[in-house]
């Protein structure tokens, strides 16, 4: 006749867990390679982008050493150029400094979300909508730039030239739309994939 078990004290408990799982720290997230991927494009794209600074502060320092309307006026190419190329290189100088401020910005947020920041997630989540609108925004207005360009041309190259220009105009005009639109859409693929919530668990950790 097999013996009956012996009956548990009231302290003892039901089962015992394994050595050190007490002691264990909880999981965490694996670290996604598309956050260091583009923290490490922020700062590529912030040196990048202090370097045009430099090269556009040189060039305005150059004009100012010049007579500034002289240059533009007696430079023949200024005058075929798209009208928003002539604005820029009209205020040189205003856009170096914003591209200065904008590259040197972008440098400690790349920093940030390398080490996971939360706020510097939600900056780049707002920074790609911007710039993904901006670049939707930027292909009727795009359109209009390179037809006032194209126009600017057949009224001063010679007749034998203008066939070949034509030529190019759809090939322009849709390839420049074609790029925009693509910009547009990666920049909202980023904010998309910054706002999922598993790339959101990744940050606040040490």
């Amino acid at each position: 006749m097999s013996q009956a078990p012996a009956p548990m004290t009231p302290h003892e408990p039901l089962s015992r867990p394994a050595d050190g799982a007490r002691n264990e720290p909880p999981l965490l997230p694996l670290r996604s390679s598309f956050i260091t991927f583009t923290g490490w494009s922020l700062i590529i794209v912030g040196v990048i982008g202090i370097l045009c600074a430099a090269c556009f502060g040189l060039a305005w320092l150059l004009l100012l050493s010049a007579d500034q309307r002289e240059v533009f006026t007696t430079l023949p190419l200024f005058a075929l150029m798209p009208p928003s190329v002539q604005w820029l290189m009209r205020h040189i100088g205003w856009l170096s400094l914003f591209l200065l401020l904008s590259s040197a910005a972008a440098i400690p947020l790349g920093v940030a979300m390398k080490r996971r920041r939360p706020w510097a997630r939600v900056a780049s989540v707002w920074i790609c909508v911007v710039l993904a609108l901006l670049h939707f925004v930027a292909v009727p207005w795009q359109w209009l730039e390179v037809d006032a360009w194209f126009t600017a041309l057949r009224a001063e190259l010679p007749w034998f030239a203008r066939e070949g220009l034509d030529g190019m105009y759809w090939s322009t005009q849709l390839s420049g739309a074609a790029f925009a639109v693509a910009f547009g859409l990666a920049f909202a693929w980023t904010a998309w994939k910054l706002a999922r919530p598993r790339v959101i668990a990744e940050f606040g950790q040490d």
